[in-house]
């Protein structure tokens, strides 16, 4: 509520009053301006994102023709996940140059982004064309812009061929204005668990990074009575900290799990993000979360979003994101075995899986067979796209794209399947108001043409 609050007060005050397009500016006038705007463009660049809309609105009520006081603001609200009221601001900077029939490549290229996050990809392909030409091939090619058209007619392509996403809301009375994420299903589907970044977090902490909240661990069990979804606020009570809580893994019994944790910036018992087991003598009874003491799979790096499998009887394969090698290929996917209890050393897997670009959130089907991911750097739709990859003849294949069915244009992550029903989870970017945030979703892939699916 309080994001919501503040999201609307900035949106209000964005539609207030204003003085006209024809009003001239005196010399002082522009000193402030230019001030102002260039103390947006420092907090911008700091992450404070709020803080920027907060400094640059001021410049915007002294000149509402100002076409970078609006590009800036229209940045400040696309980082901000508020992609109508961008879409917005970054109109009207436009409008403002067409006029001196003048335009800005960053501005040009925001409008693609915007319209892209929006599903308007038939804009957004005519926006980033745009940008490309007025950028050059080479410099068009280190900003990305080339895949971002390729997202884009991807997905006209597919829709043109009649195929459409399948996902539907997992709990509308868990899904919020906040961020919900990581949807674990036990139990025939009767426990949800997932992560959340809410008010009411365990010690009320903001991320000084992105001044948000930081996340906890949830538990909600379903209500046949109701037929609704209820939060268990006793499963995660002492387990929760101060800092970064997220459960990644979860076996079926409920008698082991994995989390990541970091409480670098509270009670600093982790460097980083790190990853723990939980275990529980009943189930869901937890009795301890022990960090994994072993120097190649927790590092001073992030380490997290992991995932296990069962290969053997005395053999499980942990699959996990870290980013030490983030300053060549930003987060990437990592493999352990654990045999006997005792893990052995933790392999990056190979670049075909791992681009240059993030992966995260992997899933590994309990049998090994199938690994489920999500990627920023391999081809798809926009934003983390899901992807898997079959373990065949001892070694990964090629990661395939699950599709439109699946992806959207929006960040796809924390994907996990049942493969007993066909049905998976997921999370993924929906709109609240003007404001987007990450939701829990779900869909039954039945009829789909993939190896892991049951017939």
């Amino acid at each position: 509520m309080k994001k919501i609050t503040a999201l609307l007060l900035l949106t209000l005050c964005f539609v207030g009053v204003r003085t006209s397009y024809s009003q001239k500016i005196n010399l002082l006038d522009k000193a402030g301006i230019n001030q102002l705007l260039n103390t947006g463009i420092d907090l911008y660049n700091q992450g404070r994102l709020n803080d920027a809309v907060s400094i640059l609105k001021k410049a915007e009520i002294i000149d509402t023709a100002n076409w970078k006081v609006l590009y800036w603001l229209g940045m400040s609200f696309y980082d901000l996940s508020s992609y109508y009221t961008a879409e917005e601001c970054a109109v009207k900077a436009n409008e403002i140059l067409t006029r001196t029939e003048e335009h800005d490549v960053a501005l040009i290229e925001l409008l693609g982004n915007i319209n892209h996050r929006l599903g308007n990809v038939d804009i957004a392909a005519n926006y980033f064309k745009q940008a490309a030409e007025m950028m050059g091939k080479k410099t068009a090619m280190d900003a990305g812009i080339p895949i971002l058209i390729d997202a884009c007619e991807l997905s006209l392509k597919d829709t043109k061929e009649g195929r459409k996403n399948k996902r539907r809301i997992l709990a509308d009375e868990i899904n919020t204005v906040d961020e919900e994420y990581a949807p674990i299903l036990i139990n025939g589907g009767k426990d949800l668990f997932f992560t959340a970044r809410k008010p009411e977090t365990t010690g009320n902490n903001i991320n000084p990074d992105d001044q948000r909240y930081f996340e906890d661990m949830y538990h909600a069990r379903w209500d046949s009575i109701s037929s609704t979804w209820k939060i268990d606020n006793t499963t995660f009570t002492e387990w929760n900290t101060n800092g970064f809580d997220a459960l990644t893994y979860l076996n079926e019994n409920g008698l082991y799990g994995l989390c990541t944790i970091n409480t670098s910036a509270t009670e600093k018992t982790t460097k980083s993000s790190d990853i723990f087991e939980i275990i529980a003598e009943q189930p869901l009874k937890w009795s301890s979360m022990d960090i994994i003491k072993n120097k190649s799979i927790n590092t001073d790096f992030f380490e997290g979003a992991a995932s296990l499998a069962h290969v053997s009887d005395n053999e499980q394969k942990m699959i996990f994101v870290s980013d030490r090698k983030g300053d060549v290929s930003g987060t990437d996917l990592y493999s352990v075995l654990r045999t006997d209890e005792v893990w052995k050393n933790a392999e990056r897997l190979p670049k075909e899986i791992n681009s240059l670009g993030d992966e995260t959130t992997p899933y590994i089907t309990e049998d090994g067979k199938f690994l489920f991911f999500s990627s920023k750097g391999l081809p798809g739709y926009g934003g983390y796209d899901v992807f898997y990859s079959q373990w065949i003849d001892d070694k990964w294949s090629a990661p395939i794209n699950l599709g439109i069915e699946v992806n959207s244009v929006n960040d796809d992550t924390h994907f996990q399947i049942n493969t007993n029903n066909n049905k998976c989870a997921l999370a993924s970017m929906a709109a609240r108001g003007d404001y987007f945030s990450y939701d829990l979703f779900q869909l039954d892939m039945t009829g789909l043409n993939f190896p892991f699916l049951k017939k």
